[in-house]
């Protein structure tokens, strides 16, 4: 004989809980590594003490200069 049980309410939110989650993080797979980084640098939050490096490093950095002589002359 097949013994059957009955889930209490929670057991079953744990179990529907669960089943959701399996469907979320199911594997993904990428065309090519340069795909895998940016969808990682999307889903992955830049720590603040590194954000806070990253600017004040760029903002050391020297503007830009201005447009070369032969794209002037040349109107480039």
């Amino acid at each position: 004989m097949k013994r059957q049980t009955k889930l209490t309410q929670q057991e079953q939110e744990q179990l529907a809980a669960a089943q959701q989650q399996k469907l979320v993080s199911s594997p993904r797979e990428f065309g090519s590594v340069e795909e895998m980084l940016r969808h990682d640098a999307l889903h992955t939050p830049v720590p603040p003490t590194i954000a806070h490096r990253l600017e004040e490093s760029v903002s050391k950095e020297p503007p830009p200069p201005g447009r070369a002589w032969w794209r002037r002359f040349f109107g480039g």
